[in-house]
């Protein structure tokens, strides 16, 4: 899609820091994480929240949840959205925090709403352990088996694979993908980050909080990461894979991020200032078999219903749930390395499924800005077999 005709505009965007799995943000509600960053997003507009129309957020893992589905209504509600506005919950696998923003640029260009708040959030520390086949009764003497639902690979009644990773792995083998060079950029995008973290380059978009542990308060001001071990010693997530390992595919984490979405007449209204404007988006479907290619697919389409080449775009955040099919996008499209994950990506912030996304879009924000650049495109594959892309500019 091309918004030619219609100006949506992000006034506010804030994200919580992302921290590894069963860090400090493990106890933390996902409304809760969400309305932490959404009020500082609001408060940074300069706006009252009694204003807004509606909340549009993704939140994939909402079972394990307290709140359950109604995770999104609250994130809304916590937020200080009235109580009169209503609420939407969006789920697309890993692209979801993206879709949940074009969904509310959606209900926008429709004029259903005229300011929405949106984003994404998910704590994956809080997913439960399961215990299958117990619930209608079990044969005596047969023992309960607790199963992670994060380690467990899970088998794709579409693609008869028994993991996703199986698809990377052979995606990777298809595209001539090598070990070194996955490694190679995983340890990059480490670097980068690192890089970013000890400059103060995240300051402006990340929110701290303050959570409580073992009865003691502690404040989260900064991603909390794992460390990234030896990648050549690195053993492979599949028994018989040789290129997916751990340490160049991204890990579960904790974390949200919330953008305040505007149309020209509410910009005008409360006096707003833009800090991007949202110029095109993308959601495309692909083989299940092949679902790490629709990320590249959606930046094609935003890329051609835009007419744009790929070097007219200055920035790219690109979804690294499996570093290799980054290194595919690349090669396929021809980007330069050096415009993607310019500050790190998600195998090493870690993915709380639903937030990576609006992560990915509110960095562009703060990061064209920063370095005096026009264009970026957030896009990740889903899975399942979709993808979706979202193109901002700068004001």
């Amino acid at each position: 899609m091309v918004l030619l005709n219609k100006a949506i505009y992000i006034v506010g965007a804030k994200r919580t820091p992302f921290c590894k799995y069963g860090g400090p943000l493990r106890e933390l509600p996902s409304s809760q994480a969400f309305a932490v960053a959404a009020r500082d997003a609001i408060l940074s507009a300069n706006l009252e929240p009694e204003v807004i129309d509606q909340t549009v957020v993704g939140n994939v893992n909402y079972l394990s949840q307290c709140d359950g589905g109604k995770t999104p209504r609250y994130c809304g509600l916590f937020s200080g959205v009235p109580i009169d506005r209503p609420a939407l919950g969006v789920n697309k696998a890993c692209g979801t925090g993206i879709q949940a923003i074009i969904t509310a640029v959606v209900d926008i260009v429709f004029g259903t709403s005229k300011l929405c708040l949106s984003g994404g959030t998910e704590i994956m520390s809080s997913l439960p352990l399961l215990v299958r086949n117990v619930r209608f009764g079990t044969s005596l003497g047969v023992p309960y088996k607790l199963e992670d639902h994060i380690q467990k690979q899970l088998f794709d009644t579409s693609s008869g694979c028994s993991a996703l990773t199986k698809t990377a792995e052979d995606l990777a083998t298809k595209y001539g993908m090598k070990r070194e060079d996955i490694d190679t950029f995983a340890r990059e995008s480490y670097l980068r980050w690192k890089k970013a973290q000890e400059s103060n380059i995240f300051r402006d978009e990340i929110t701290s909080l303050t959570v409580t542990l073992k009865k003691k308060e502690i404040v989260v001001d900064k991603d909390i990461t794992s460390q990234m071990d030896n990648l050549v010693e690195a053993p492979t997530l599949l028994e018989e894979g040789k290129l997916i390992t751990a340490g160049n595919s991204s890990a579960p984490a904790d974390g949200a991020a919330a953008l305040l979405l505007s149309n020209e007449e509410s910009l005008k209204t409360h006096n707003l200032k833009p800090l991007a404007r949202i110029s095109g988006w993308a959601c495309v479907g692909v083989d299940p078999v092949e679902s790490g290619l629709g990320g590249m697919e959606a930046i094609k389409n935003v890329l051609e219903q835009n007419k744009l080449g790929t070097d007219d775009v200055d920035l790219y955040e690109i979804n690294d749930t499996y570093v290799s099919e980054v290194l595919i996008t690349a090669k396929e499209l021809k980007v330069n390395m050096e415009r993607i994950n310019v500050n790190g990506g998600t195998c090493v912030l870690g993915h709380p499924v639903a937030a990576t996304g609006a992560r990915m879009a509110t960095h562009l924000v703060y990061e064209l800005r920063r370095r005096n650049l026009k264009r970026g495109i957030a896009a990740s594959s889903c899975g399942g077999g979709q993808g979706v892309a979202i193109m901002v500019e700068r004001i």
